[in-house]
């Protein structure tokens, strides 16, 4: 995959060595967007985001079958864990995982996009490491940029204006970007109550990344906000 993108804002894969191993650009580790004020990488990463959303390659598995997937399993951990939120939360998610199959998008989408997983470069200023594909609407692959420094959002510009600047940003339809946001939290919160999680587990580790809380009402607040601006489309 690597190659696919070929160094477009993504560690490249220069060349192979004799023993077989993967030769890749060298990279700051110890500078990644987790060290920018979150409103700056915020935008850095939508912008890496909609660059690497090249047309997909045959063989890539796409975010149709994906989504069916996740159709099965937060229909089922809903259920096995006694019903955590409301059933009209649940439909919601459900109709956004089954309108994949209508979407004609079919480009790459780097689910796993997060601030530790872009790094200082130097043909770059900044490259992403370690993607995570699937091929579909690049809306898919925002919520971790929102999940994971969440306290720090909110007790900044809030939620809402940092929404607005990813989306613009990474030049995503709002409405879209929102309903593919509400479910990959519900899906992270089911899956965190099923292995016993009632916290990031992030949190943990102070070196690691921050921070969703996943109580009832996070989602539920999250799912009601509406941007001042009434243009982005959040809380809808």
């Amino acid at each position: 995959m690597l190659a696919v993108w070929d160094g477009r804002r993504c560690t490249p894969a220069r060349s192979r060595s004799a023993a077989g191993a993967l030769l890749l650009e060298r990279l700051d580790a110890q500078r990644s967007l987790r060290d920018l004020p979150v409103g700056a990488a915020i935008v850095i990463a939508g912008r890496l985001l909609r660059r690497l959303a090249i047309p997909a390659p045959t063989g890539v598995r796409t975010l149709t079958d994906h989504a069916a997937d996740m159709d099965r399993l937060l229909r089922a951990r809903w259920a096995q864990l006694g019903r955590p939120f409301g059933r009209r939360l649940l439909d919601a998610v459900l109709e956004t995982a089954r309108s994949a199959k209508h979407s004609q998008e079919r480009l790459l989408v780097n689910w796993d996009l997060h601030y530790e997983n872009v790094l200082a470069g130097e043909r770059e200023p900044w490259l992403v490491i370690d993607p995570k594909v699937v091929a579909g609407d690049p809306a898919f692959g925002l919520a971790q940029l929102l999940w994971t420094r969440l306290e720090e959002i909110e007790d900044g510009s809030g939620v809402d204006h940092v929404f607005q600047l990813l989306v613009e940003a990474a030049e995503i339809d709002p409405i879209s970007a929102r309903a593919w946001t509400i479910l990959r939290l519900v899906d992270y919160w089911l899956w965190a109550l099923s292995v016993g999680f009632t916290e990031d587990p992030a949190l943990r580790d102070p070196g690691g990344p921050a921070s969703l809380t996943l109580d009832p009402g996070q989602v539920g607040e999250i799912r009601s906000r509406r941007c001042a601006c009434r243009r982005c489309g959040w809380g809808g």
